[in-house]
């Protein structure tokens, strides 16, 4: 903030200068100026000849959907300002990866496998009369809402069956070998070949894609030689190592000697202390972009119990449910030690048919595509009845003023006793987890706005277009909107410019790109959803700053008080414009181990706001949970190797011993990671990553290339990418140049009408060359280009 000028009138801050001068001594500094300003103007086209010369040298140009070592394609000033990722330029993009291992032994006969089938089917039904006399968890609890936050959709609960079934299968046929001891497990099995129930994607059929112009809801048809499989949803993860599990199948990871590995609390109060260091160059509102991409292109289905009911895991009272997978509390837990706990709730990831048998694997139920299913759905069902009349999405009227429409589910874990006596309630849209948080729930408002806003102008130019073409040309313009923002934005915040151009992640300004490869799987890696990209979390700060703008004055609000808490959208004044305001005026923490205590003691906590007492918000259930756990636990449950070999992976060192982490780890976090771990081999890929010393970027070496190759796979791997030249699929080329003007801060500008400034990069911190403009200064879309001549005839 600028000091106030404390000079008056009588006490100027300078002597003041008087015309006292000789005609001689002014003419003589008149023509020193002049000398002095040719000599800076010489010096700054210098400067600038130089400048262009070295980012001609920099940057690759190319469209080329494989990028190789090769020496000219790679800047140079990223090896200066970090030698550790050197290695990632000399790699083939995307990453390769290793497969399964190769089934121990000989393929059993067709009777052993149908009575190992009979056995599995066997098992599943014990499974499901034990899950008849449990006691789902309280409705109200941060648990149920952490289950509830998976999104988990009830038609996930059928092949999650079947998967189990196959699993207990696999053990049947593996007959007593002991496989926990080979990498990798028991491998891919035989084929299920329909012994068991199959999802779609595992039957050899003749499916045919109908030719479109647009995508279909759940991804299907977007690779044509996988059109059942790759980046579709309810769809098994991406394995890019072999599933390191404890049994060599299915039970979670296992320390290298075969202990269990600590707790996954003790790992986040060891490491994972609370910090309060800014990064002052970027704001929430990047994480908030993350959250929405991340919801857009993932979700990870949970375990569930009869009629997809909720498992409860930390009661001892019932019997415990083969998925449950607690986290252990200790007696002397710094926090939940006051409230007397020694278990977390945790409920393991469902299980996903892939069609052979062998080592168990996770579902993404979302499109791998950045395609705004999380506006949209990823389900057709779920799609056909967000939609209203004139291709528009329905919306809550209030007033003058547009809302979701409203949660229909009493039951959600957001909708509360006393904000539904009020008329408010949570709200409904493409993706189950909108009401997670009120940031995210206002960026899904703004995209329902912006659906609507591109449908009318699109319905006005072409008013002979059907409800069906207006939907889908406003939806098309609104995935590649997305695509835009990211790759434009986001990940040049996150990666770095050096490492976009590098690995070929950066837009084209003009024309087209033929990048699409079809051979390049876009699906979602599981180590991608399951931790690299939880990064996020830890920029995440204690306190969301809300500066009032007329006053300077500046308030606060607890983080954990914004989760499941949408309610304040109803207020026209102070809803989405404060949420929008907030995220973009609040800086982030910087990328290392350290996480709010928000996050890791009171998340799902249920805010006193919303209780009409505070003695109903401390029982039953008087704290949250702790969100890095949880994601060290989500690792171990998918069997994600430890991080070492995910180093391997991306070229860089594997380090075998503690020593061989001071060059990577930061002094702090390798004294405590030295504590908790027995072993280098035991380090979770989430804890290690987080630790690397990022040394002046965002991101240490390994999240960067793990991040980087998911994205590359992203564009390449989507053939309906917004740059793409296929003729039936393409944009105009004045269509696309509308769309490259596409920013957030446009966006929100555009969408919520209570903002009357932005700063042209709202994922950036306000700076000198990033100043509070007014939102009718920034530049927007014309929609002119999309008029259908044909439509007026």
């Amino acid at each position: 903030m600028q000091r106030g000028d404390t000079s008056g009138e009588r006490t100027p801050l300078v002597q003041p200068t008087y015309m006292f001068e000789s005609s001689i001594s002014r003419s003589y500094q008149k023509r020193l100026r002049k000398f002095q300003c040719s000599i800076c103007v010489i010096l700054i086209v210098f400067l600038s000849i130089a400048l262009l010369v070295t980012v001609s040298y920099n940057l690759h140009a190319g469209d080329d959907p494989e990028v190789t070592n090769d020496t000219t394609a790679s800047p140079p000033n990223l090896t200066a300002i970090n030698p550790d990722l050197k290695p990632l330029l000399q790699l083939t993009w995307p990453l390769k990866g290793r497969g399964p291992p190769s089934w121990p032994g000989k393929p059993p006969p067709k009777e052993v496998i149908d009575t190992a089938v009979m056995l599995g089917k066997n098992a599943l039904k014990k499974r499901g009369m034990m899950e008849s006399t449990l006691t789902p968890l309280d409705s109200d609890s941060p648990a149920s809402r952490a289950q509830r936050a998976a999104a988990t959709s009830a038609d996930v609960k059928p092949l999650a069956d079947s998967a189990f079934a196959a699993e207990q299968a696999t053990k049947i046929l593996i007959n007593g070998t002991d496989v926990s001891t080979i990498e990798g497990g028991v491998g891919m099995g035989p084929l299920i070949s329909g012994s068991l129930p199959e999802p779609p994607y595992c039957r050899e059929v003749n499916f045919s894609c109908v030719s479109s112009r647009y995508r279909s809801q759940d991804g299907s048809c977007n690779n044509l030689q996988n059109p059942l499989r790759w980046g579709v949803s309810r769809t098994p993860f991406r394995r890019v190592l072999p599933a390191d599990y404890g049994d060599g199948i299915s039970s979670p990871r296992q320390g290298v000697d075969g202990a269990a590995l600590p707790s996954a609390r003790d790992v986040s109060v060891t490491v994972h202390r609370p910090s309060y260091v800014h990064d002052s160059t970027l704001t929430v509102m990047l994480a908030v972009w993350g959250q929405f991409v991340d919801h857009d292109i993932t979700a990870t289905a949970l375990s569930k119990g009869t009629n997809s009911s909720s498992l409860q895991c930390c009661n001892f009272e019932q019997p415990t449910h083969p998925e449950c997978f607690p986290v252990r509390l200790d007696k002397e837990d710094p926090f939940y030690q006051y409230y007397n706990l020694t278990c977390m709730e945790f409920v393991r990831s469902a299980p996903a048919p892939t069609c052979h048998f062998g080592t168990r694997e996770q579902m993404n139920q979302a499109t791998a595509f950045i395609d705004g299913s999380a506006v949209y759905s990823y389900s057709e069902a779920k799609a056909l009845k967000l939609r209203d009349v004139g291709g528009q999405l329905r919306m809550m009227r209030i007033g003058p003023w547009e809302l979701l429409p409203p949660s229909s589910d009493p039951d959600d874990g957001c909708n509360t006793v006393e904000m539904t006596a009020k008329g408010r309630y949570c709200f409904e849209s493409g993706d189950e987890r909108a009401n997670e948080n009120l940031h995210l729930t206002t960026m899904h408002l703004i995209w329902a706005r912006q659906h609507n806003r591109l449908a009318t102008q699109l319905a006005k130019l072409n008013p002979t277009w059907s409800e069906e073409v207006v939907f889908q040309e406003a939806r098309r313009i609104v995935g590649a909107q997305m695509q835009h923002i990211t790759y434009a934005e986001f990940l040049p915040a996150i990666l770095g410019v050096d490492v976009m151009w590098a690995l070929n992640l950066t837009l084209k300004d003009t024309g087209y790109s033929s990048v699409y490869d079809p051979t390049v799987d876009p699906s979602i890696a599981n180590h991608f959803s399951a931790a690299a990209f939880r990064f996020a979390h830890t920029l995440l700060p204690g306190l969301i700053h809300h500066v009032d703008a007329t006053t300077g004055t500046v308030s606060y609000t607890h983080l954990h008080e914004m989760l499941f808490n949408p309610f304040a959208l109803y207020n026209r004044e102070a809803g989405a414009r404060l949420a929008v305001k907030s995220a973009m005026d609040t800086p982030v923490h910087g990328v290392d181990p350290h996480v709010t205590a928000e996050l890791s003691n009171h998340l799902f906590e249920r805010s006193n706001s919303l209780n009409s007492s505070y003695e109903s918000a401390m029982g039953p259930h008087p704290c949250g949970l702790d969100l890095v756990s949880l994601n060290i636990q989500r690792g171990r449950d998918h069997g994600l190797p430890s991080y070492p070999a995910w180093r391997e992976l991306c070229g860089l060192s594997r380090p075998t011993t503690f020593d061989d982490l001071n060059a990577i780890f930061d002094d702090q976090s390798l004294s405590r990671i030295g504590k908790i771990y027995k072993n280098v081999a035991d380090i979770d890929l989430y804890t290690g990553a987080l630790a690397e010393n990022p040394r002046g970027r965002l991101l240490g070496p390994t999240l960067t290339c793990l991040i980087a190759d998911q994205f590359y796979r992203l564009k390449v791997g989507d053939r309906f990418w917004y740059e793409t030249d296929e003729e039936e699929i393409k944009f105009t080329s004045e269509q696309l140049y509308e769309i490259r003007k596409t920013t957030l801060a446009g966006v929100i500008c555009a969408n919520e009408d209570l903002l009357d400034q932005a700063q042209p990069k709202v994922m950036e911190a306000l700076s000198a060359t990033n100043p509070l403009v007014d939102c009718k200064e920034l530049p927007q879309p014309n929609f002119a280009p999309w008029k259908d001549m044909s439509s007026s005839k």
